[in-house]
């Protein structure tokens, strides 16, 4: 029996693959399938992103003269149907688990001791064992951080209603998310950064997110050294000034969630050390997904739960993360892959009028197409986007940067139209300036 301790991504991709090729597959999972991505993460951030930009269209309709009004939001209400929405998901994920042939377990703790699989405290007889129990925020170290008030996305839906003041821990995509939902659902939101705010991402982005993030108000390099507060907390200690909120959100990134795990080796921040096939440093035993540290994604964890099923199966596995598209959601998509190139040259375009960005035009906020190319050959290194449709876009540019594609294979797309994606006119200009370079004496 292949025993699969987790439900998120990458174990019940594990799982099914396991059980599609023969074997006898048991999948533990103390709550429902789906895991962060579903229940606070991904679908959460969906599902609030949807509304606040609903909002943020209402507003921008308003300034525009057209309506009169502001929409008001029921938060309480926003989160029940939520919640009911996810659990939708959760069922449907359980139903295709099962019809793969999966064993699946609700609500037991499923555990690793000294090398041992248990289930609720019962040594498991298991002959192999794939560990996949996902991530946790990571919880600063600062006074008062555990005060009533003060909320992860694991617990953001006891938020009792919208605060009137904000205070989100943060300064990496995850803040951003929340900071664009929150600011548009008209709480005053605050973003506390402990270095340069979205660093992580190319500069022509970030400068592109200032714009939806606009009604935030960012504090970089803070340093916030204390939650206040009784009963519960009232504001933050802020370099050395006090400032006033409803509640705090941490949105500080992720940690491996192995504390169940015990007598396998562990890196500084505690993620499972797997090798290229994903075995730990105990025979039988593999792990995937966030467990095993950064890249905490979804789908980069579906590739992983597959590639250690293969592994358990004595195939040949990979789980190549090259050419790695990236994303985040705010009032538009934004997706990236840094180009890993210094040879490489880029051209940077606004964005079209089109869905989405038609009524944008006046505030020149037509978001960005940015393409880096290698100048002899024009083969795609990088790229950068901000619009209504990025996420799509960066799927396949990544894998065009994969295959080795250049922009000169690219000239005969034919574009649709109208659309707001820019990065077409990048591709065809792009190879038209290569043209003209080489047709130069």
């Amino acid at each position: 029996m292949l025993l699969v301790l987790g439900g998120g991504p990458a174990g019940r991709l594990a799982a099914i693959r396991a059980a599609e090729a023969g074997v006898e597959v048991t999948l533990v999972e103390k709550r429902s399938l789906g895991g962060q991505c579903l229940h606070d993460g991904c679908m959460q951030v969906c599902g609030l992103n949807d509304i606040a930009r609903i909002l943020d269209a209402a507003g921008l309709a308003e300034r525009a003269g057209i309506t009169r009004g502001r929409l008001e939001i029921d938060f309480p209400g926003l989160i029940r149907e939520i919640s009911a929405i996810q659990q939708t998901i959760a069922s449907i994920l359980d139903d295709e688990t099962r019809s793969a042939g999966v064993e699946v377990i609700y609500g037991a703790a499923g555990e690793i001791r000294e090398g041992k699989p248990y289930i609720d405290g019962r040594a498991a007889d298991a002959e192999k064992v794939i560990v996949a129990t996902g991530s946790r925020p990571n919880i600063p170290d600062i006074e008062g951080i555990t005060r009533p008030g003060v909320f992860t996305p694991h617990t953001l839906k006891e938020i009792p209603g919208l605060p009137e003041r904000i205070g989100i821990i943060g300064g990496g995509v995850m803040a951003a998310e929340f900071a664009y939902i929150f600011s548009k659902m008209g709480a005053e939101t605050h973003l506390f950064s402990r270095s340069r705010f979205l660093h992580q991402i190319p500069p022509r982005l970030a400068k592109e997110a200032a714009k939806d993030l606009a009604s935030v108000i960012i504090h970089e390099d803070a340093n916030v050294s204390a939650c206040l507060g009784e009963e519960r907390v009232t504001g933050v200690r802020l370099d050395g000034t006090t400032l006033d909120l409803d509640c705090i959100l941490i949105a500080a990134g992720l940690l491996p969630d192995s504390g169940m795990v015990t007598g396998v080796r562990k890196g500084e921040h505690n993620e499972i050390l797997v090798n290229s096939r994903f075995e730990t440093s105990v025979p039988g035993i593999y792990a995937c997904g966030d467990v095993i540290g950064e890249p905490c994604l979804t789908p980069v964890a579906r590739l992983q739960g597959v590639a250690a099923a293969d592994a358990a199966l004595g195939r040949d596995s990979a789980a190549d993360l090259t050419c790695l598209p990236r994303s985040m959601s705010l009032g538009y998509e934004y997706t990236w892959m840094d180009a890993d190139d210094d040879e490489g040259v880029s051209l940077t375009l606004p964005g079209p009028a089109g869905p989405g960005t038609f009524w944008s035009v006046p505030e020149r906020r037509t978001g960005i197409a940015s393409l880096t190319i290698n100048e002899e050959s024009g083969r795609v290194l990088g790229f950068a986007e901000a619009s209504p449709a990025a996420g799509v876009m960066g799927m396949y540019l990544g894998y065009l940067a994969k295959k080795g594609e250049s922009v000169c294979d690219l000239r005969e797309i034919f574009e649709v139209h109208p659309t707001a994606d820019g990065m077409y006119t990048a591709i065809r200009y792009s190879d038209y300036l290569l043209k003209k370079k080489r047709e130069k004496p």
